[in-house]
């Protein structure tokens, strides 16, 4: 369901908003609801694959590559704008640091859209080439670029961000930021989440999670401080008919992906915290799990991956801490 959220129902009393951002097609502003990749896009994309040369193979797997990069962007922008750098950028961050694939899977799914932005660019759909900034993953790994993680002074910047937000906001915002950052949560888990997955007694606090798959879900144990966020936000929390979602805009509206991670974004400007975004905040979480519990298989199921072999990033050389806040912590 798409929302409606104002800016000013996310926006912490000091925030600064960004200029907006070069995107292929007309500007943002101007817009209007139209699928990110068309049928004749697609069809041009695939003649133009095969003027290359490919095999049949090769271009089936690239067009499957494409489509499911338009997937991802349609889930996490809730409605349709035209392609902007930032949106591959942040989908690479998704392969490398969200999903289980190998590093082939993911330099192949890399290549398809470099391929895809060379395109754009050559057939006049774009000014310039949109994935120019897109590298493959070197040697096979990524540990030379490990997920951005915060550091305990870094966490206690961004919550007192939080509780300079709006009163009418600020119980809302807790909840969500914990639901990240102390059980990892990701944030289309947070925005699909309804108020029945949310179980607090007196002896047991915990979630249930919906995977993408039918029917796949998780029970997520919640640590006391995240309890006591999510107990205050559903004290206030208005009950509007009909609708199921946890999290709420003033409007009485579900949260989208998009709102929760602007909201992230956000609060983490108006803390002066580099390059943290929404996913920050769940590597952090799963870093400070297995530090805690020195058990891979139980926190790869409590953040619903497939595999442990996803944990890798987060050992000691394989995180990059954040060498931002060497100067600000």
């Amino acid at each position: 369901m798409r929302s409606n959220l104002s800016a000013r129902d996310h926006q912490p009393r000091n925030f600064k908003p960004r200029r907006a951002s070069t995107v292929v097609g007309r500007p943002l502003a101007l817009n209007r609801a139209r699928p990110l990749i068309d049928t004749a896009l697609l069809q041009h994309f695939e003649t133009y694959l095969q003027q290359h040369a490919l095999s049949p193979v090769t271009i089936r797997n690239y067009l499957a590559d494409l489509r499911a990069f338009a997937r991802w962007h349609a889930a996490r922008t809730t409605h349709a704008l035209a392609f902007a750098s930032a949106d591959f950028r942040a989908f690479r961050d998704y392969l490398c640091n969200e999903t289980d694939h190998s590093p082939a899977t993911v330099n192949r799914r890399l290549q398809s859209l470099r391929l895809f932005g060379r395109f754009l660019h050559e057939k006049g759909h774009a000014p310039d080439n949109p994935t120019r900034e897109i590298a493959l993953l070197r040697n096979g790994n990524e540990n030379s670029s490990a997920p951005r993680t915060l550091t305990r002074a870094e966490t206690d910047r961004l919550l007192n961000a939080l509780a300079a937000a709006r009163p009418s906001l600020a119980k809302r915002d807790v909840a969500i930021v914990h639901l990240m950052l102390q059980a990892g949560l990701r944030v289309h888990e947070i925005a699909a989440l309804r108020v029945e997955d949310v179980a607090i007694t007196r002896n047991r606090a915990q979630v249930q999670v919906r995977g993408n798959r039918q029917g796949e879900q998780r029970t997520v144990p919640l640590k006391p401080v995240a309890a006591r966020a999510l107990r205050a936000y559903l004290a206030v929390r208005p009950a509007i008919p009909h609708v199921e979602q946890l999290f709420l805009s003033q409007r009485g509206e579900p949260l989208s992906v998009r709102s929760v991670q602007r909201l992230v974004d956000a609060y983490a400007r108006a803390a002066g915290l580099d390059a943290v975004s929404a996913q920050s905040l769940r590597h952090t979480c799963a870093k400070r799990m297995l530090e805690e519990t020195r058990d891979p298989a139980r926190v790869a199921q409590w953040l619903g991956q497939r595999s442990v072999k996803g944990l890798d990033r987060y050992t000691k050389n394989g995180i990059r801490n954040t060498a931002h806040a060497k100067s600000k912590s």
